[in-house]
């Protein structure tokens, strides 16, 4: 091997002192640097492994950006080609595209960057994400120093409100994700878990909050990752696909692409595990659930018959969701502004979709909505049909209305209630609320002081 022969696996290895030097200004480790933005500044990205005729066309990624600020991905890459347009990254195999770029985090553990392909269109939405960062974030969004967990907590359902539209609203007075204490985001939005754990804070947005949240709440979220937080994570997330008629998804065909290796960038190479839940054999119309990979793996899959599971036998709905997590991966923040992209690279049959149209949120929401009040009027009919048709004889509509409807304006079927919810629902947040007013009596105003000879008073 030549001397000059640039070796990006010796050097991540440890046998440079170049990425420690650069740890500090390593992508997803926090700490922010004046020079991010600049490329030569990144993270140093392993070159991916590409095919000689890709090569030779000159197609292949110099470098990719690691969360510039000022950079927006560009064209849904998010890097630089020497001599071709977007569309000819068609050349480049999907084996070649199993190929990751690594990067070391401070603590010297190797992980890779997610991988990420060309898509046409809006394939996917957010349905989940977890996020985290320093409580130092809040002392600079506030332009003060907080004392206690109360005003951290206070500025956090500030801050989050501007980026989602609710904040946090409730403290749940129990630990949660090995945190001391946690509490609710919105109207069952998500929760916020803090205290005990390195002086973190941990943000988790639920399906329901990623439904509900304040349209662009994803560039809001990005912005204040990369301008604002300090130490920001992002440890786990969602991306979903929903095929409302069946028409090309179906766990069937899920299961046919494990078969005929679709979930395998090199060929040859072991497949993923695959387990089936649900009667597979004689669907009874509960719903059949396709996962790939493990649980506890950083990237996860599952295909499920939605509507089923909400309750219609007869729907063709079908649902992917892709669940990512940090444990052996860096989740950058650009895949909240092109989550598409991460979604089709994720395997190689899901570069299918890279022209399918994934359903609006508000889309998904009334489809789910009409399918689950269609099938609880059903399991009332069915479960309390003959009662109410009896009272209704006996003490006329309005009395059996009054004797059965239950007395709390609050209470919501725990079905029924995400359906009930948006982002201006629920109790009102935190930093909202009105103070308690104490009394100015209750302060003492004298202390107890010990003088030279022994004695004690009050001054």
């Amino acid at each position: 091997m030549l001397k000059n022969t640039y070796n990006p696996y010796a050097e991540a290895s440890g046998c440079s002192t170049r990425p420690r030097v650069l740890n500090s200004q390593m992508h997803g480790v926090g700490e922010t640097s004046p020079g991010r933005a600049d490329r030569a500044d990144s993270a140093p990205a392993l070159p991916v492994r590409s095919s000689a005729s890709a090569e030779n066309a000159r197609l292949v990624p110099k470098i990719a950006y690691v969360s510039a600020t000022e950079c927006p991905p560009i064209n849904k890459m998010g890097e630089n080609l020497e001599g071709a347009e977007s569309a000819a990254w068609s050349s480049i195999c999907d084996e070649d595209l199993g190929e990751v770029e690594l990067v070391m985090t401070d603590s010297g553990k190797i992980k890779s960057v997610m991988v990420r392909r060309p898509s046409a269109a809006q394939t996917c939405v957010i349905d989940w994400i977890n996020f985290s960062v320093l409580e130092d974030t809040w002392f600079r969004t506030a332009r003060e120093q907080l004392i206690s967990d109360d005003q951290i907590i206070v500025e956090a359902s500030r801050q989050l409100e501007k980026i989602f539209g609710f904040g946090i609203t409730s403290n749940r007075g129990k630990r949660m994700n090995f945190y001391r204490d946690s509490w609710v985001l919105g109207d069952d939005m998500g929760f916020v878990c803090f205290g005990g754990q390195r002086s973190t804070m941990l943000i988790t947005l639920t399906g329901q909050g990623c439904l509900n949240a304040v349209a662009g709440w994803e560039k809001r979220l990005y912005d204040f990752l990369t301008k604002t937080a300090i130490r920001p994570t992002i440890s786990r997330i969602d991306l979903a696909h929903d095929d409302f008629d069946g028409s090309y998804l179906s766990v069937d065909w899920a299961e046919q692409q494990w078969w005929d290796n679709g979930y395998s960038f090199k060929k040859g190479g072991r497949p993923p595990e695959i387990q089936e839940i649900g009667n597979w054999k004689r669907p009874s119309g509960k719903g059949r659930t396709l996962t790939i990979g493990q649980r506890t793996s950083s990237k996860y899959c599952r295909f499920y018959e939605k509507g089923k599971k909400e309750g219609d036998k007869l729907s063709l709905w079908c649902r992917c969701e892709i669940e990512f997590k940090n444990t052996n991966t860096i989740i950058r923040p650009d895949v909240l502004l092109d989550p598409s992209s991460f979604f089709v690279g994720a395997y190689p049959c899901l570069a299918k979709f890279a022209t399918a149209e994934t359903p609006a949120r508000m889309e998904v929401k009334a489809r789910a909505q009409h399918i689950t009040v269609d099938d609880s009027i059903a399991v009332t009919k069915r479960q309390y049909g003959k009662y109410i048709r009896v009272f209704r004889a006996l003490f006329g509509d309005k009395e059996t209305l009054d004797l059965i409807t239950n007395e709390d304006e609050n209470a919501f079927p725990k079905r029924l209630k995400p359906f009930l919810s948006f982002a201006d629902s629920g109790p009102v947040p935190m930093h909202k609320e009105q103070p308690v007013y104490i009394p100015p009596f209750i302060f003492i105003k004298s202390v107890s002081v010990f003088r030279p000879n022994g004695e004690h008073g009050f001054e």
